[in-house]
């Protein structure tokens, strides 16, 4: 079981710079589950988890391997760009009175997927101007 942890646990630091981020990354995973399974000592069914977190990891995509140190640029989800803009708005919102933070959040919203459609949308310039709707598919 020792060299099975060790063998999963390099399995995440090849693709993420910690198990700290590992977590971050894979919510429906408990933290302190991860951790207690890594370091030997979950007093449950380790087995069950350690399966549970190789299935996260292997529902993962590949990552880019840019960067010399391993830890280089990662795919970007349209809903992380979204979320990452709607705090930093509301961070730094200085209204007082919080009757129109829906309408600001949609618009937010729409923002983030424009924003993560001109900086990680695959599709050509081309393509979109083509179709005339941004988020139909080709």
């Amino acid at each position: 079981m020792k060299s099975e942890v060790d063998g999963l646990q390099a399995r995440i630091l090849e693709r993420h710079p910690s198990v700290h981020a590992f977590c971050r990354a894979h919510p429906e995973l408990k933290r302190a589950t991860v951790y207690l399974v890594l370091s030997g000592r979950y007093p449950g069914n380790a087995g069950r988890q350690a399966a549970k977190i190789r299935a996260a990891l292997a529902e993962e995509r590949e990552p880019h391997t840019g960067a010399t140190d391993g830890h280089g640029p990662q795919y970007v989800e349209r809903e992380v760009v979204v979320e990452t803009l709607r705090e930093i708005r509301c961070a730094h919102c200085r209204r007082l009175d919080r009757r129109e933070c829906v309408a600001c959040r949609q618009q937010t919203e729409r923002e983030g997927d424009e924003l993560f459609s001109r900086l990680f949308d695959r599709r050509s310039e081309d393509e979109i101007a083509n179709t005339g709707n941004r988020d139909a598919d080709p």
